[in-house]
């Protein structure tokens, strides 16, 4: 994968927004999750304008350059176990999967699996109780978030790519 000298200036450009939301994350307490879903926001749009690896290699970029800027490490592992990764995990299903029931099943699934990890590591620094309307709140919240992101994806590639990407 060759990049030419405006792709890696684009990608720097991104990798810095995206660096920004995640300090922000451990400076503003109160706008953590937004500020990761924000981040995450800036994967998709890598996979949009250059594939699959170029975002999994950029997600990885921005877990290891999170982790060594970011104030709160803990909080960190929310962004590196779903909100990162969630990028990578939809642009499959949703290239692999036609049928949309089964789609939502999967990432359903994907985030119950990455619910539980968060909770399993996060568990191990601080004591955290977890109630049964917490996780169904979790869920709706979690189907909120996925259609925010195909509505901001579907915005991105209409509207904000012809005038960037020139």
């Amino acid at each position: 994968m060759l990049l030419k000298s405006r792709d890696i200036a684009y990608l720097g450009v991104l990798l810095g927004l995206n660096q920004l939301f995640i300090i922000l994350s451990s400076i503003i307490e109160t706008n953590t999750i937004i500020l990761f879903a924000a981040a995450a926001l800036i994967v998709g749009i890598i996979i949009v304008e250059f594939g699959g690896k170029a975002g999994a290699l950029f997600y990885i970029a921005s877990c290891l350059l999170g982790f060594f800027l970011t104030f709160n490490k803990v909080e960190i592992i929310t962004y590196i176990i779903f909100f990162g990764m969630y990028s990578l995990v939809k642009y499959l299903i949703e290239i692999k999967i036609d049928n949309v029931i089964v789609q939502s099943l999967i990432k359903l699934v994907y985030f119950n699996v990455s619910l539980l990890a968060m909770y399993l590591v996060i568990r191990m620094f601080i004591n955290l109780k977890i109630f049964w309307w917490m996780i169904l709140g979790a869920q709706i919240l979690f189907f909120i978030y996925d259609y925010a992101f195909t509505k901001f994806i579907n915005y991105y590639i209409d509207k904000i790519k012809p005038k960037v990407r020139k």
